[in-house]
């Protein structure tokens, strides 16, 4: 990611980069190319997915895989 100071090395980055995204973290202004921010959107959204397995796994929310298919077989014929 490459640091701004100006309004002017801001309009670089636009022209060389394409569509800009602009936010906010830590108290600093974030500005991003938009496959930069979708990569970052992904990721989150993976890491939260993979936490909340992680979770379900501690807590015992599991079934064994068998008995899923088995009744995916009886129930969907698949």
């Amino acid at each position: 990611m490459q640091q701004v100071t100006n309004i002017q090395q801001l309009e670089t980055e636009i022209n060389k980069n394409g569509e800009m995204v602009i936010g906010k973290e830590n108290n600093n202004i974030v500005i991003m190319n938009m496959e930069e921010y979708r990569k970052k959107l992904l990721e989150k959204d993976i890491e939260k997915h993979l936490l909340k397995a992680e979770d379900d796994i501690k807590n015992g929310r599991v079934r064994d895989a068998r008995e899923v298919f088995k009744e995916w077989k009886e129930k969907y014929g698949i």
